[in-house]
């Protein structure tokens, strides 16, 4: 008989490669969620260059760098830290590790590329569950794209059970890296990646200002929006694509939106304005009057990304998911968490309204401790 509700630690670690999440939550994988506990953990310089390292030689080679002693050793490194954080996050919250059912750990992605039906995400497993004696769900993404779909977005299923609204149509936008849309509307979900999110805003402060990103909005501040470059950045093929669709981080490339002839900051206040006219755009793009948006990620916090948001979004209400108990920074673990327990339960958390799959499929596959049936 399978359990009403489950104990679930998921465990996040996103393309920007700046550290883990962690994410306690107890619920039924379906409409009962209750967070218990949201932890950060940062990723050492060494290993995220190596793991950048690793990327770029899986584009030259991909067989030859999975084979290789590099990638082996650099695996293994991710897998012990993943088990010393967990052991942490246990500890410095008071929990009882057997009383937790599950973990759903989504590593960085190292390639995503939904036309060869590959989706690699760094971390062992098994090698995880066997060294903490718990089951595992993993690889999220291979399932989806199997059956035809981006393996991206996810979460959608989790926006759906943490913002309820009826009779409502709610955009939910996570600006990471990436920034994605969930859009609920009369009991049906849809969603896509959008577009660029912080993913050129942190690679200019990487290059030309030494800061790993703009905290704050700060650095745009000392910048003018260019609207020529604006206008050029608008004819881009991505913006034309059906939706679903899906991207990684590494779809674009600083070199094809910055320009020398505008300043840094100008450059980096264009690029923040950017995001934003992505994100408002899908009021036109999909004909849709959205009563709510509901802002989470990292994106958040930048000050003048959202104020463009709000000067450019004509109808709706903007809001942060702070607003309704949910830490924007821990959205995605929460998210892993939850699917986790709808993969022990055998429910589909993909959709062809979600990834454009199909049919709809069971995320992630479950890895069991060696020792236990």
């Amino acid at each position: 008989m399978k359990k009403k509700e489950y104990y679930s630690i998921g465990i996040m670690s996103g393309t920007s490669m700046d550290g883990f999440d962690f994410s306690l939550i107890k619920s039924d994988g379906v409409s009962q969620v209750k967070v218990l506990k949201n932890q950060y953990f940062k990723l050492e310089k060494r290993l995220k260059d190596n793991l950048s390292i690793i990327i770029g030689k899986l584009n030259e080679d991909f067989d030859k760098t999975m084979k290789s002693e590099f990638f082996l050793n650099t695996q293994k490194e991710f897998s012990e830290l993943v088990i010393i954080n967990t052991t942490k996050f246990i500890k410095t919250n008071n929990i009882n590790l057997n009383f937790i059912d599950v973990l759903g750990i989504h590593g960085v992605t190292l390639i995503h590329s939904p036309k060869k039906e590959m989706s690699i995400q760094i971390g062992d497993a098994q090698y995880i569950s066997n060294k903490l004696l718990k089951k595992v769900v993993s690889d999220f993404r291979v399932n989806d794209l199997k059956n035809g779909g981006q393996g991206a977005p996810l979460v959608p299923i989790y926006h759906n059970a943490i913002f309820p609204f009826k009779n409502k149509n709610i955009m939910v936008i996570n600006i990471g890296g990436i920034s994605n849309y969930t859009l609920l509307s009369k009991n049906k979900i849809f969603s896509s990646d959008i577009g660029p999110g912080n993913v050129l805003i942190d690679s200019l402060c990487k290059r030309f200002l030494k800061k790993n990103f703009d905290e704050e909005g700060k650095l745009a501040e000392n910048g003018k929006v260019n609207l020529n470059l604006i206008e050029n950045w608008k004819k881009k093929s991505f913006l034309k694509k059906a939706h679903p669709i899906s991207f990684d981080n590494y779809y674009f490339k600083l070199n094809d939106y910055i320009s020398s002839d505008v300043s840094v900051y100008d450059n980096l206040r264009s690029l923040t304005f950017y995001t934003a006219f992505i994100i408002s755009n899908l009021q036109y793009k999909l004909e849709c009057n959205v009563d709510e948006w509901i802002i989470s990620g990292g994106g958040v916090k930048n000050i003048v990304l959202m104020n463009h948001l709000k000067d450019l979004i004509s109808i709706g209400q903007i809001r942060n998911s702070d607003e309704f108990g949910y830490d924007s920074d821990f959205i995605e673990s929460q998210a892993f968490a939850f699917i986790s327990i709808r993969t022990l339960k055998n429910l589909n958390s993909a959709f062809p309204e979600t990834t454009g799959c199909k049919r709809s499929n069971i995320c992630g596959k479950i890895f069991k401790p060696n020792n236990i049936n």
